[in-house]
């Protein structure tokens, strides 16, 4: 007699094919056709993979050369060892920092570079109340951490507090160890399915003020180029993106800007506690080791700085920032400078592309105020 196919094994069969069938999503060429063009800020990322590579590489040709490491988010992407060598002579300085690189990204890749032994010469921590935002993890639970590291660091049991600064925070909260899990395993999760997304990376470029006149390339061939243009830059500038955007924009539109930016991430929002606890786990792993570790606020433009200080905002942040920082100076050998710009009488070039970029042509303003005499050699 011929045995009928059990009726109740249908839906985990029909489950498992969706399962697999959603896998082929994963796959590169389907990611570069269906996946916006347009949408890089991952790959920023994913990339930091290679410039570790290529820091171990590095470190194992010149063993006698110190490394730097620069931690934050787009704003200090400029940074590059070149520039930096007049401050910090004979060290190879390596730029992870990543479109809006929050505290437990900076915090996972100090912790794999401080598990490789290698020489450190100083740590810079990018920080600002967006940086620690509720919002700030989305892009680094798309592209970043190991599967290890945020099942180590999964804070089950978090309490609330009405101050994020006295939660008692242990590691990422469950949804954002769930976001990242559903990112993991479902290609259509990470990469959602857009048709106009789809269109758009087969067709050619329109040049901005030209209408109807193309660059002559495809979006994901654009795509494609400003990806292998970060993998030059880890190895050439061992990281650092290059600020080519050399112009002051119009305080109307930094106005806007700045508006926009503080409505979308900390109007009406408490900061992150996962932000927080990463914050001052890092000065932990610091704290005692000898490592001069340069604790830096960014500048932004006036409007957005004024918009964060009108609801007290910002100085309860700053006020906090320095209070841990003080906590875990208070340990031998630890070396913490605290450095805030805008306070600095010294900064004067104040142009800026948008509320949260400076103008390229402001950096070397801006360096001698960030890396001080007190942590550069001989000092």
């Amino acid at each position: 007699m011929k045995k009928s196919f059990p009726v109740v094994l249908y839906p985990l069969v029909l489950a498992f094919l969706l399962f697999c069938i959603d896998k082929l999503f994963f796959l590169p060429v389907v990611v570069e056709n269906t996946y916006s063009w347009k949408k890089i800020e991952r790959k920023f990322y994913e990339l930091k993979e290679d410039l570790f590579e290529v820091m171990l590489e590095e470190a194992e040709k010149n063993p006698n050369k110190q490394i730097g490491l620069i931690l934050g988010s787009s704003r200090s992407g400029e940074f590059d060892s070149e520039m930096l060598e007049t401050y910090f002579p004979n060290t190879n300085s390596f730029n992870y920092a990543a479109p809006f690189g929050p505290p437990s990204f900076q915090a996972y890749w100090l912790e794999r570079v401080l598990e490789t032994k290698l020489k450190l010469r100083y740590v810079l921590i990018e920080v600002d109340p967006l940086l620690f935002s509720r919002a700030s993890i989305d892009y680094s639970l798309n592209g970043s951490y190991d599967l290890g590291y945020v099942l180590e660091n999964i804070d089950f049991f978090r309490s609330r507090a009405k101050d994020p600064w006295q939660t008692n925070a242990k590691g990422f909260s469950v949804d954002e160890a769930e976001v990242y899990f559903l990112k993991k395993l479902f290609a259509l999760y990470k990469y959602p399915l857009d048709p106009t997304a789809i269109k758009a990376n087969n067709k050619e470029i329109e040049i901005g003020f030209f209408p109807g006149m193309t660059a002559g390339i495809t979006g994901k061939e654009h795509k494609r180029g400003y990806i292998d243009k970060i993998k030059l830059v880890n190895r050439v500038k061992f990281g650092a993106l290059p600020n080519e955007i050399k112009f002051a924009n119009m305080d109307v539109f930094l106005e806007r800007d700045a508006e926009a930016m503080y409505n979308q991430y900390l109007k009406g929002q408490s900061l992150s506690p996962t932000q927080i606890y990463f914050f001052k786990r890092m000065l932990q792993k610091l704290q005692g080791t000898g490592i001069p570790v340069i604790v830096y606020f960014p500048v932004v433009s006036e409007p957005l700085r004024k918009r964060m200080a009108l609801d007290g905002l910002l100085d309860k942040f700053n006020s906090e920032i320095r209070k841990e920082v003080g906590l875990v100076s208070k340990t031998p050998n630890s070396k913490f400078t605290v450095v805030d710009p805008s306070l600095d009488s010294n900064w004067k070039c104040k142009d800026f592309v948008d509320s949260l970029h400076l103008s390229g042509a402001c950096f070397p303003n801006l360096l001698p105020i960030l890396f001080p005499k007190s942590v550069q050699p001989g000092f």
